[in-house]
């Protein structure tokens, strides 16, 4: 059943239904209004007798309301023959339409009782047939009893009203599938930037990405993203305006209509349509645009920015309705993105914050290593980037490094401050930071990565080291890259037991612990690495010490 909408297809049922039916003893026939009949598909030669002839078509006329009522109920013509409606269209397609004015299709069934039928005679006699010759060839096995035909009439019925339905469904998903297509491009629009949403991301990029995106849907000259210059949180973004243009375009001067318009929008949450942009009396906008589409970006009432755009690209159009509502969808989702982008840098800042807070208090507890956790994040970051990992590990690798010596925390303070060698006890306690920092952390979630780095700092590429003795690539990357560091600041930096030692001796000393110590993959990019700025924070740790002993002294 193929046909969906309007009148019946008689080509829809010439394939399968209609070789089923031939198979049941069955024919289909169209029957139009005015009672003239036409056999579909597969049919025997008794059919097609019945059917041409003037009594069938008197039969069909005189039954018109039956047929033609679309409720596919058998229809009894006379002994031995029915007619069973098979409409493809259901009362909700007819709904308007009048009833009776398409042709409908029906399958025909003989029975047995047609051979002893007056009407079936009428029939020989007015196509000049000789009725004993007529029923000696009908074949009677394949006449239906009245039980059977009633039965098969029936099922016919039921699979007619099926497919009524189905049709109409069939209808509804055509209509569907075209508004579908018709909207393609927005809806790809839409999934693209949503799927493009990252939070935890440079939000420039997206930025840049979704104005491109947008210009090329809607079909402007140019379209421009103005992020709020009140909001903090976005002081932070390289460029607070992104714009993408069919061709070369005034940067500075279309943020310059950005902030204006910012100003003449305050209140506004939906979408403005400016078919002369001069009605702003903004100076020099004339040069920029003659038409405005301009949506603010609002959640919760609070302006986060302005998508604005220019000139549809199609001169013989101006923006619509529909524009407006593709722009009204897309600023919802922009908005949404940049309150939590404003959200996720808020709980960035107290993340950092809280670790750094965490790092210090631990530094605190010795004046000789205050600055010391920062120092081996920094060096551990610049290694990393040096190394080629990619920016999330490079960023994973520095707060690992700045939380890598918080089990120190259970390590008494009289130890940490020893000015001599420490005893073989003593020693042991300091051995078990690595561990204790792991279980400090191992119940957060957000610093489940870290621990690596934390617990496997003080390992060995020789397997030497501790907590595990872990050995060589076993040792995991976090682990090599902060115990490098670590190690180098250690010796960078006075103890009370000991002075720094030069840069140059320093190196040499990695160098020559390349392989034993220290990963050599590793060791051969640290000693190429840029120690201005750990020098710079070495400087202002030797600042603040002279100034604490000067402030102790006074």
């Amino acid at each position: 059943m193929t046909q969906v909408i309007g009148h019946p297809d008689p080509s829809a049922f010439s394939g399968r239904l209609s070789q089923r039916l031939a198979e049941l003893g069955a024919a289909i026939v169209s029957i139009n209004p005015h009672g003239a009949c036409e056999l579909i598909g597969p049919h025997r030669w008794e059919h097609r007798l019945i059917v041409k002839s003037a009594p069938f078509t008197a039969a069909a006329r005189s039954h018109h309301n039956e047929i033609f009522d679309g409720a596919s109920q058998p229809v009894r013509l006379w002994p031995g023959l029915t007619l069973v409606p098979m409409r493809t269209t259901t009362a909700r397609q007819h709904a308007g339409n009048h009833p009776g004015t398409s042709p409908v299709i029906a399958a025909l069934l003989l029975g047995k009782e047609i051979l002893a039928s007056e009407q079936f005679a009428r029939v020989c006699d007015t196509s000049e047939t000789d009725l004993l010759a007529a029923t000696s060839k009908f074949d009677t096995d394949a006449l239906m009893t009245a039980p059977e035909s009633d039965r098969l009439a029936q099922v016919i019925g039921w699979m007619a009203r099926d497919a009524a339905d189905l049709g109409w469904r069939l209808h509804e998903l055509h209509d569907l599938s075209w508004e579908l297509a018709g909207s393609y491009e927005e809806l790809s629009l839409l999934y693209k930037l949503s799927t493009s949403m990252v939070v935890d991301h440079p939000p420039q990029a997206f930025l840049e990405q979704a104005c491109a995106e947008m210009r090329e849907v809607v079909g402007l000259r140019w379209l421009a993203i103005q992020l709020s210059p009140t909001e903090p949180g976005f002081q932070d973004i390289a460029v607070p305006v992104c714009v993408d243009a069919q061709s070369s375009y005034d940067l500075v001067g279309i943020r310059n209509i950005g902030l204006q318009l910012t100003e003449a929008m305050t209140g506004r949450t939906e979408p403005v349509i400016l078919d002369d942009a001069r009605v702003l009396g903004i100076p020099g906008l004339e040069k920029f645009a003659h038409s405005l589409l301009v949506t603010p970006l609002v959640v919760d009432g609070k302006s986060l920015g302005l998508l604005y755009g220019a000139d549809k690209i199609d001169a013989g159009s101006g923006f619509s309705t529909v524009d407006s509502k593709l722009c009204a969808s897309l600023g919802s989702s922009l908005s949404i993105y940049l309150k939590n982008v404003l959200l996720y840098e808020d709980m960035h800042s107290m993340f950092m914050g809280t670790l750094h807070a965490l790092s210090t208090t631990i530094d605190a507890k010795d004046s000789y290593t205050q600055g010391h956790s920062e120092r081996v994040a920094l060096m551990s970051k610049q290694l990393a980037e040096a190394a080629g990992l990619d920016s999330h590990t490079v960023e994973r690798v520095y707060l690992s490094g700045v939380v890598h010596d918080v089990g120190k925390i259970g390590v008494p303070e009289a130890v940490l401050t020893k000015p001599g060698k420490l005893t073989k006890e003593e020693y042991d306690l300091v051995k078990m930071h690595p561990e204790t920092g792991a279980r400090i952390l191992e119940d957060i979630r957000q610093m489940q990565d870290l621990i690596p780095g934390v617990l496997h700092h003080h390992e060995s590429w020789d397997g030497r080291g501790y907590p595990h003795g872990l050995k060589g690539t076993d040792i995991p990357l976090f682990g090599r890259i902060i115990g490098l560091a670590d190690a180098f600041d250690a010796m960078s930096s006075d103890r009370t037991y000991r002075q720094a030692m030069p840069m140059h001796e320093v190196l040499d000393e990695v160098r020559r612990c390349s392989g034993k110590q220290f990963d050599p993959q590793l060791a051969d990019v640290f000693v190429k690495l840029d120690f201005a700025p750990y020098l710079d924070m070495i400087e202002e740790h030797h600042n603040l010490m002279r100034s604490t002993l000067n402030t102790d002294t006074d």
